[in-house]
């Protein structure tokens, strides 16, 4: 008799335990690229579970490489995504990146980044998968 009465709170507990495990679950799937590029188009995309990780970790990354780092890394945690680095040397030389779900709509993000800011003489340098870090 007792078996049968607590059957109803055990069922409860299940599923109490259960929804406050799946949201652990889903935070700790998350993973986001970065990429911190320069001049020399020697970056890399790293990844973290953290969008501010990833971002750091980029830039540590790419100080590790050059002295040309970009200040602000791009970053996504879509890992279908293309980021598009580009450098533009008027009327000073620097790097970008930016990222979209195809390598057209990077493109056009990082040359609206560089034409708000007032930058000409500008070329791609190489496309990143997000989620595998390869060229190309």
């Amino acid at each position: 008799m007792l078996t049968r009465s607590l059957a109803p709170l055990a069922a409860v507990a299940v599923a109490l335990l259960t929804l406050a495990v799946l949201p652990c679950q889903a935070a700790a799937q998350d993973r986001w690229a970065a990429i911190a590029p320069n001049l020399e188009n020697s970056s890399s995309v790293v990844w973290a579970t953290s969008k501010d990780q990833a971002k750091k970790l980029a830039v540590l990354a790419c100080k590790q490489v050059s002295s040309t780092c970009a200040e602000t890394p791009a970053s996504t945690n879509g890992m279908d995504h293309v980021f598009a680095v580009m450098c533009c040397t008027d009327p000073k030389t620097g790097c970008a990146a930016a990222v979209g779900a195809t390598r057209e709509i990077a493109l056009k993000e990082v040359k609206r980044l560089f034409s708000e800011g007032g930058y000409s003489q500008c070329s791609l340098k190489s496309y990143f998968k997000a989620g595998t870090g390869e060229k190309g």
